[in-house]
């Protein structure tokens, strides 16, 4: 679980930091957009699979399988 988490976390830190890093908030142009835009697109990009592990790891599917057989539904 540590794991997916810290897979979880990297993305949200990375755009948590954000203000606070120089080379993304500068007035400089990646691919001919402005490097906050860019940085950011990327790891709103990231998340999505971040999210997949977290879902798809086998944790999650015990997780699942216990809920189901209790009667529970999501």
């Amino acid at each position: 679980m540590r794991r997916n988490l810290i897979i979880l976390a990297v993305p949200v830190i990375a755009l948590m930091a954000t203000v606070w890093l120089p080379f993304v908030n500068s007035a400089t142009l990646w691919f001919g957009l402005p490097s906050v835009m860019v940085w950011t697109v990327l790891w709103v990009l990231a998340i999505t699979p971040a999210l997949a592990a977290l879902e798809f790891s086998g944790r999650q599917r015990v997780a699942d399988a216990l809920e189901t057989k209790e009667g529970a539904t999501r």
